[in-house]
């Protein structure tokens, strides 16, 4: 029995449902357990999936029931659903990644939907895609490890600030820190460290957190209690964008460029920064294809869900918006026109006239445009100085073409 715990609203089931079809899909019905496993006894192999919430209408759980049927056909599955309230986290702050709803948060008490004959459980992000047999995870011996974890691709030099005992203080993160959106919990070891309870005592002394859940078990899952797993189980297609390895720059990812080499010809589990619902097109993977049409690909094989979601593709534009005035960045600082900059961080009133600039964009750098015109967007909101736009799409345009992995394999 394989337990696998996802957060979804009533709005991200949808998106969910597609992970798990991928699920189903990706196992190998001519594969038992003791094919990854030797030493196994699993006789009755099922899937449990369940999704906390902290809410999901009548209508969405008849969906949720037929979509459970259908891949039930297909291999033995449940879809348990567990509600929660933002009300049982009131000791947790409002943050980045927590900045209008507590249900990030939610995974950190997955343990107690589990009674004592569950050992093992997997959490997921929604914004995933499987692309192996799941079964591989949960044949990995954690041993006395509390989890299997991923390294985060983003910069480490992140922190924690909290008072305690009326002092401040601040934990910084290392090299070791992971990425939340794929944790293989060791159940047993979960409960005796007390995973949940550090994690909300810390959160209740905190005056600065970013990353919420992530940075919050970071804090409490001590590193000596960790499993490394390799990058291609969370793949973040980030770094489809450019890569900085540990053996090229300090407090990066915590892999080297040969074991990034080797998860980007076989990514395991994709993790999806730039949500396929959002862009059609963003990266192009090892063998030149558009990392977004992978999950377009399942989501049209998804029972239940499938005319929802391709109907909503239909509707899906901005992010040619984006790519758009990324590229006119970029021809800006090319030619160094900090009139220009000027103008695109200023004034919208070319904003339509951008967007049928994005067919001109050839496919290697198109998701590279869409992060330029994400900078612009951002600059635009946060009311930012254009030349602060202009010096950071330099140290994008530097890195990008330093660590983008063609140019590094």
């Amino acid at each position: 029995m394989y337990h696998l715990v996802f957060s979804a609203d009533e709005n991200y089931i949808k998106y969910t449902s597609v992970l798990i079809t991928s699920i189903i899909l990706n196992t190998d019905k001519n594969k038992k357990f003791q094919d990854f496993d030797k030493n196994s006894n699993v006789k009755n192999e099922k899937y449990f999936f369940h999704i906390l919430s902290n809410f999901i209408s009548d209508k969405t759980r008849e969906k949720l029931l037929n979509l459970q049927n259908a891949l039930n056909e297909i291999f033995p599955c449940e879809i348990i659903i567990h509600i929660k309230n933002d009300e049982d986290f009131e000791n947790f702050p409002i943050s980045g990644a927590a900045h209008s709803l507590k249900l990030p948060y939610y995974r950190l008490k997955l343990s107690s939907i589990f009674d004592e004959s569950v050992k093992k459980c997997l959490y997921l992000d929604s914004d995933m895609l499987c692309m192996c047999d799941i079964r591989e995870l949960f044949s990995i011996n954690l041993k006395d490890k509390i989890a299997g974890v991923v390294g985060d691709p983003g910069s480490k030099k992140s922190k924690i600030k909290f008072k305690e005992n009326d002092k401040k203080k601040i934990f910084y993160f290392d090299e070791n820190y992971f990425n939340s959106g794929l944790l293989l919990i060791n159940l047993e070891e979960y409960k005796k460290h007390n995973i949940e309870q550090k994690c909300e005592e810390l959160a209740s002394k905190c005056y600065y957190i970013k990353a919420a859940d992530q940075d919050l078990l970071n804090a409490t899952i001590e590193t000596k209690l960790r499993y490394k797993l390799d990058f291609a189980y969370n793949f973040n297609i980030i770094t489809l964008f450019y890569t900085i390895c540990k053996d090229e720059r300090k407090n990066r990812l915590n892999y080297t460029r040969a074991e990034f080499n080797e998860a980007l010809k076989n990514p395991k589990i994709l993790h999806y920064g730039e949500k396929p619902w959002k862009f059609l097109k963003s990266y192009f993977d090892y063998k030149g294809n558009n990392i977004n049409d992978y999950w377009w690909d399942m989501a049209s094989k998804t029972p239940i869900f499938r005319e929802e979601l391709l109907k909503e593709k239909q509707g899906i534009k901005d992010y040619l918006f984006y790519a758009s005035l990324g590229y006119e960045l970029l021809k800006s600082v090319q030619k160094v026109n900090l009139f220009k900059i000027y103008y695109l961080v200023k004034s919208t009133k070319k904003d339509l006239f951008y967007v049928n600039q994005a067919s001109k964009i050839n496919d290697d750098i198109f998701g590279f445009c869409c992060m330029l015109g994400e900078s612009i967007l951002h600059a635009r909101k946060h009311k930012k100085d254009f030349f602060g736009v202009y010096f950071k799409a330099l140290k994008i345009i530097y890195n990008f073409k330093k660590y983008h992995f063609k140019s590094r394999i």
